[in-house]
């Protein structure tokens, strides 16, 4: 004879409990507390701090270090994402509210200069997600950059970033990943997106002279001088601007 189990009793205050529980704010901050607990001995006043918006609410695009200093330079990419925790904060929405697209462009600028594809795929994936309406490719800011190969650089990866995400857009990603499409075959048609465009100001960044990096390694130049983030590298974005890459990484699901 099976014995049915009594039906347990869920009070009111069972209830009153759960509620809270499930209550979660879009900054996650219960969340938060945890993943800030990873690195800080007081993550309550680590939180707190990122409430503090001074000297501006946005973060600050970091000081960079010579384009001669960061090629091929993983242990350098490395330590600069170590000193500001960034594979930890950068699941913590306060922080990502307080980071901004050229951030986030800088930081894929490094992951191809230091020669390390591994560490662009989640890159591009953090901004894809970043679904507000400021970090639409098209309004990223014009870093200005000082540095000729550098901007010309930052120009192919904003361009790379349009063709990428419109390329997961055309097979049912959205970014916001509550409205992915999913189908049941191949046959069903996709609805349509907008898509994604490369912001203005790279019109207007030239091909750097590749006399200017004559004094890199030979294994960072090609014979005509151009340099090489990646060896046998076709992307003829980058190839214009007399850089040789690859860009599989920023094509992942």
């Amino acid at each position: 004879m099976v014995r049915h189990r009594p039906k347990p009793h869920i009070t009111w205050w069972m209830r009153v409990r759960r509620f809270f529980y499930d209550l979660e704010s879009p900054l996650r901050l219960r969340t938060s507390l945890i993943r800030l607990g990873h690195r800080h001995k007081y993550p309550v006043f680590a939180l707190l701090r990122l409430f503090w918006p001074f000297p501006t609410w946005h973060f600050p695009v970091p000081d960079q270090v010579p384009l001669k200093t960061m090629v091929n330079n993983v242990p350098l990419l490395d330590a600069r994402a170590a000193s500001t925790d960034l594979a930890n904060m950068s699941s913590v929405p306060l922080w990502r509210a307080r980071d901004t697209p050229l951030r986030a462009l800088y930081r894929i600028y490094e992951a191809m200069v230091a020669r390390e594809p591994y560490a662009i795929g989640p890159q591009v994936e953090y901004f894809f997600y970043q679904n507000q309406k400021s970090w639409k490719v098209s309004r990223i800011p014009d870093p200005c950059d000082c540095d000729p190969v550098r901007y010309a650089i930052l120009a192919c990866v904003a361009e790379e970033l349009a063709r990428a995400f419109n390329w997961r857009m055309s097979v049912g990603m959205r970014r916001d990943k509550r409205k992915h499409i999913y189908r049941k075959t191949f046959e069903e048609p996709l609805p349509p997106f907008v898509a994604e465009t490369a912001p203005r100001w790279t019109w207007h960044v030239p091909a750097f002279d590749v006399e200017s990096i004559a004094d890199l390694p030979e294994n960072l130049r090609d014979v005509q001088g151009r340099l090489v983030l990646e060896e046998g590298g076709e992307n003829p974005s980058f190839a214009e601007r007399n850089i040789v890459a690859n860009t599989g990484h920023f094509y992942t699901v």
